[in-house]
């Protein structure tokens, strides 16, 4: 499988779910429209930086699954300006696992899945 950004070894874990049925996730946004630069990894953003993370879910995207736990990271400053894309996922999405408390995912898109075309902003 080829994904959207080069991961490495044994990445996606193997408790990594490939995405086969139709969910609907949710992700931080800067750009109103989305544009892919909103759906890059932290590794992507910040090649040098460290990461509280292993370099697998660097390289993945967090997303969340319950719309109300967008709502914290919102009150963050580093998210302050940030808005909510709701993103449908369905098969040939990529691989999805449970990486954080409450609904948050980290997603390894893969490379052919067009990820603009599958999303939409949430209307205040």
């Amino acid at each position: 499988m080829m994904y959207r950004e080069p991961l490495p070894e044994n990445c996606p874990p193997v408790e990594a779910q490939e995405i086969t049925a139709t969910r609907v996730v949710y992700r931080l946004v800067r750009s109103v429209p989305p544009a892919l630069d909103d759906f890059r990894s932290q590794r992507a953003e910040k090649p040098e930086a460290f990461f509280n993370v292993d370099e697998c879910r660097a390289r993945g995207l967090s997303v969340y699954t319950e719309r109300v736990d967008c709502d914290k990271p919102l009150k963050l400053p580093r998210f302050r300006r940030h808005r909510i894309c709701i993103v449908t996922l369905d098969h040939g999405a990529g691989r999805i696992q449970q990486t954080g408390q409450l609904s948050h995912h980290t997603w390894w898109p893969l490379a052919d899945f067009d990820i603009l075309a599958h999303c939409r902003m949430e209307t205040p």
